[in-house]
């Protein structure tokens, strides 16, 4: 009965190795799932401040040097979404990951120059100075395209990032799954040959 017993005992232990298994590769699941969140939502943080610079001041900027928008719209657009930039980067401050440290902090610095030129922007806009708007273009080029420059990077490398994290995860849940299989096996066969032969010990 002795080596029975010693042979349950091992597929015991195998089966609680299986068991483990199972728990350890739920567990990276959940991880590649809040980390794949977390990405999606850094990079629409970072992609909404990419619209700000890029889309919404430029646009408004050129529309209203060509007589296309009135000063006090552009006006209006900026102060709004300059509001709204600032929650999205906020928001993108909280997941900034070791490789991009060097473009966010080029963004931040970036940002405070842009932001007083959109106050600049503001003002002009008050007093109707449209010749100061319209002069003003070559320099809000030299401003924003930089800066979209450094969040395109951003973008790429937190994609990278993610799909570089997530390949190491899948990497792990394939070797305890594989650990789960034959723990599970080993205890299924250690259980028959001492239920039914003390020589298949």
């Amino acid at each position: 009965m002795r080596p029975k017993f010693i042979v349950f005992c091992l597929a015991a232990i195998c089966l609680c190795f299986g068991i483990r298994g199972v728990s350890l590769t739920e567990d990276i699941k959940n991880t590649l799932s809040e980390n794949a969140r977390q990405a999606e939502s850094s990079i629409m943080e970072i992609g909404m401040c990419f619209d700000w610079y890029g889309v919404i001041i430029v646009d408004s900027v050129i529309k209203t040097s060509h007589g296309l928008m009135k000063p006090s719209e552009m006006v209006e657009i900026l102060e709004e979404e300059s509001v709204n930039k600032d929650e999205y980067l906020k928001g993108y401050k909280k997941d900034i990951t070791s490789k991009e440290v060097e473009y966010a902090e080029f963004v931040f610095a970036q940002d405070k120059k842009i932001s007083s030129y959109v106050r600049q922007l503001v003002e002009w806009g008050h007093t109707n100075d449209i010749d100061s708007i319209k002069g003003s273009i070559p320099s809000m080029y030299e401003m924003t395209d930089p800066t979209i420059e450094a969040i395109n990077n951003i973008m790429d490398t937190k994609m990278y990032y993610n799909e570089e994290k997530s390949a190491l995860l899948n990497d792990k849940i394939q070797l305890y799954s594989d650990f789960m299989l034959l723990a599970i096996v080993l205890s299924v066969v250690m259980s028959i040959c001492a239920a039914f032969s003390k020589k298949c010990y």
